[in-house]
């Protein structure tokens, strides 16, 4: 929504030079009777210094770069991939290879969003049919591009190009350099060749994702060869070379692909039983290791250790790692924004096209595996894990309890991508690291143990604000199924609860709670016969999740949901009851609406560094026991997000106020809410209609759109003001487009379904009454949500508005209520 054409910046200009005279002083609005105080209060608006939109509401990122810088980089690149395709449809290939350079130019345009009937595709997917290659690398990149484009005519072919690099695999009598790997081809063979190596695990891993059944001994020598080729430092070279960024990478890469098709290093299926301990336990584990090795090594102007010829190349491998690994950051890099930034910097001004630094990486090679990093990069992030140590001020390295079952995240989330039609992604936070800020990058956060929690006091304060602004915990005790006593951690759990909530305890979650059929419908014996979820319900909404089994270890086995492989019915039905609860929270969490990874998330602050004697707007909220406490800091935070759009001084209190005439004299905006149905005594009606009549005003909100509370508030009002029924607000109201503020014509309504399935989105004015008074409007009250909006940003499952129109709701309220 655009801000009207009527600016407040000069008159704040001259009013902030006004207070800077050394004779200026405000006049003190005690002096005055409660009616003249707020008739003065728009005169003292003209005193706000206009503080910078990062005053109260905290940017999280740097302008650098941008989603929309990012965009405008790939549709660029696009353009010029478009203009340099041949009449056939392909692009130009590189000696001896019959489409491999097409495939990876197609890879590229389907992951910019190119969909698959347009013309450019269409021809290169023309082209690439004609084509049954012989080279590991062609063959690589076309099974790419056919399980990206997800053509169920192509299925023939990806289940063809699977079986020859099944065949092409070096086996017996390779040797134990070369046994897992693949090299160039039948027809240039050659040794193994771990370049080769590991776009063939990459094809072989996006076709099983397409449901093509390949055989898991594949996956297991590919294990081998990686682990084999990995050195004492944690690095991985290009055959007997110095170790190198993207070898590292496709090393890292590779085994995190193989390992989840095995089925999870730790968890495993014996009969009709699943057993989350007992599998794989390295004291060292290779995924770890190559990527500390990574992050001491990082950088994004080189492949460190590597041809110089190669920087795309490696740009495109560290994308893969960070994605497949979930992490944000390597070595405390953020992998995207530098990479991003870097490209950006290294993109042709004219054309649009990279090119790398010699003969390897051509414009089209170049220009394709950044595009790849820049799309695929930035997928949104739809869930997250916890990385915390042991005990407070200890390195979180060697930790282990936070990641029981490594590959879980990602399965759940390959899940989460089929279901919703979308690709994602997911990432780990350092604890000790994160701020709250990183925190809300992730919509949803799984904290996983086994042992009693020791965090340190600054870990706990930031998680319990990372659930105030809108983010959703989701603990799992990693006990029972041959893992041991979790007992400590449930206990730990408990405890954060009470000292996060108020002394809130962790409840059973009803039969009717979206935990159990927001996006799939769930039988939770299936995991157990006694096994539940539990809660908290703070916030306006399930804040913290619990379960008392491991869920991550079911994700783990995921991959089989993708197989069509024989496996004892009990077992299957756990792993998609799990997998059901993970979707189920994220959906419910979010409700399908995610952030884009560049875009910067709100903090925000309670304004406490208001002056008070300098005039200041005071709001605050009415003592009414109806159920309203849930949203407790809806007014507080209403003043911080209002400020930070429009420039108001707001003075809101932190705590509600009585129904006395001295408490209310200093009050300008009165709000009022609840979800319950409630009564006001005679004495009561009348300081609320005192308080009207001296030029207060109330804003009423029905807390999640509460029908007890509305129809209670609506008799209220009736009452107090009998002349005078609250009244819908005309299209033509001056409100939905106060000076100085937004315009309201067009915000979004949500309604969530039936029992909280789904979100329904309609655009319109807000659902807005008045009483008027005299020509004054004294009370504005919504029947739809506002109050829970403010109080949490990912409350939606109540029909009303986002975090976003709520704010500027209740800034045209306050601007329009100042300006009559």
């Amino acid at each position: 929504m655009m801000i009207n054409a009527h600016s407040f910046a000069e008159t704040h200009r001259l009013a902030f030079a006004q207070t800077q005279r050394p004779d200026f002083s405000p006049p003190n609005l005690r002096r005055w009777k409660p009616a003249k105080a707020r008739r003065l209060t728009l005169a003292l608006v003209v005193w706000v210094v206009v503080t910078a939109f990062c005053s109260h509401t905290t940017r999280c990122w740097a302008a650098e770069v941008d989603a929309a810088t990012v965009q405008r980089a790939i549709d660029r690149g696009v353009a010029y991939l478009r203009k340099t395709q041949s009449e056939r449809g392909n692009w130009d290939e590189y000696s001896g290879y019959s489409c491999g350079q097409t495939a990876l130019c197609t890879l590229a345009l389907l992951n910019c969003g190119i969909p698959k009937d347009d013309p450019t595709v269409a021809k290169a997917m023309k082209y690439l049919r004609s084509f049954e290659p012989q080279e590991t690398y062609s063959v690589s990149l076309q099974t790419m591009v056919y399980c990206q484009l997800g053509a169920a005519g192509d299925l023939p072919r990806i289940r063809r190009n699977a079986q020859w690099l099944v065949d092409t695999q070096f086996r017996e009598g390779a040797g134990p350099s070369g046994l897992g790997a693949w090299n160039y081809g039948t027809q240039r063979g050659g040794p193994g060749d771990p370049s080769n190596s590991q776009f063939a695990i990459l094809a072989l891993g996006a076709a099983e994702e397409r449901g093509i059944q390949v055989e898991p001994v594949a996956f297991e020598l590919a294990m081998r060869y990686w682990t084999n080729r990995q050195r004492p430092g944690g690095s991985w070279a290009y055959n007997s070379r110095d170790p190198s960024g993207s070898m590292t990478c496709a090393g890292v890469a590779s085994i995190i692909i193989s390992r989840g098709r095995l089925g999870g290093g730790t968890s495993s299926i014996v009969g009709n039983q699943i057993r989350c301990c007992g599998g794989d336990d390295e004291q060292t584990d290779p995924v770890e290791a190559g990527l500390d090795w990574l992050g001491r090594n990082f950088t994004t102007l080189v492949n460190p250790g590597g041809n110089g010829m190669t920087l795309y190349y490696y740009i495109y491998a560290l994308e893969r790692v960070g994605r497949l690994s979930g992490r944000r950051f390597i070595g405390g890099h953020d992998w995207y924004r530098e990479g991003a930034e870097r490209l950006i910097t290294l993109q042709d001004d004219f054309l649009g096209y990279w090119k790398g630094n010699g003969a390897l990486e051509p414009e089209a090679v170049a220009t394709s595996f950044a595009l790849l990093f820049l799309s695929k990069g930035k997928r949104q992030v739809v869930v997250g894990r916890l990385r915390y140590p042991d005990a407070p001020n200890v390195d979180s390295t060697n930790s282990v309890g936070w990641k029981q079952h490594p590959d879980g995240m990602r399965q759940l989330v390959r899940q989460v991508e089929r279901d919703w039609g979308r690709d994602l992604t997911w990432q780990t936070i350092e604890s000790e690291s994160a701020n709250l800020a990183d925190l809300l990058q992730t919509p949803v956060l799984v904290i996983s143990g086994r042992q009693a929690i020791r965090w340190s006091d600054k870990t706990s304060e930031t998680l319990r604000q990372y659930t105030q602004q809108g983010g959703t915990i989701l603990f799992e005790a990693d006990g029972g199924d041959g893992c041991g006593d979790a007992s400590g951690f449930g206990r730990s759990v408990m405890k954060l609860c009470g000292d996060w909530f108020d002394g809130a305890k962790l409840e059973r979650l009803p039969p009717d709670h979206p935990v159990w059929f927001a996006e799939k419908k769930v039988d939770p014996t299936a995991i157990s016969k006694n096994f539940w979820m539990y809660g908290v319900q703070a916030c306006c909404r399930t804040s913290v999740f619990f379960s008392p089994q491991s869920l991550s270890c079911r994700w783990e086995l995921g991959d089989v949901l993708f197989r069509r492989s024989e496996i004892a019915p009990a077992a299957k039905a756990q792993i998609t009851a799990a997998v059901g609860i993970g979707e189920n929270v994220i959906a419910y969490a979010t409700g399908r609406e995610l952030k884009d990874k560049l875009e910067s998330r709100f903090v925000i602050n309670d304004g406490s560094d208001i002056d008070a004697s300098r005039g200041s707007i005071h709001m605050a909220t009415l003592d009414l026991d109806a159920g309203g406490q849930e949203a407790r800091r809806a007014v507080p935070h209403a003043a911080a997000l209002v400020k930070s759009r429009v420039p108001l001084r707001i003075l809101a209190a932190d705590q509600p106020i009585g129904f006395d005439a001295q408490s209310l004299a200093d009050v300008q905006f009165l709000w009022i809410h609840g979800r319950t149905d409630f009564a006001f005594d005679d004495a009561q009606r009348q300081v609320l209609a005192d308080f009207v009549r001296d030029d207060g005003i109330i804003l009423g909100s029905s807390v999640c759109g509460g029908e007890a509370f509305t129809e209670a508030f609506r008799r209220e009002m009736k009452k107090i003001f009998p002349a005078s029924p609250l009244e819908t607000v005309p299209p033509d109201h001056p409100l939905w487009r106060a000076s100085g503020g937004f315009d309201l014509s067009s915000v979004t309504i949500r309604t969530p379904g039936d029992g909280g399935r789904g979100l329904a989105k309609r655009t319109g004015r807000p659902l807005m009454e008045m009483v008027t008074i005299d020509d004054i409007a004294g009370v504005f009250f919504s029947p739809l949500d506002i109050s829970c909006a403010l109080e949490s940003p990912n409350s939606v499952q109540c029909p009303g508005y986002s975090t976003e129109d709520a704010a500027k709701i209740v800034a045209n309220l306050l601007l329009f209520g100042l300006q009559q």
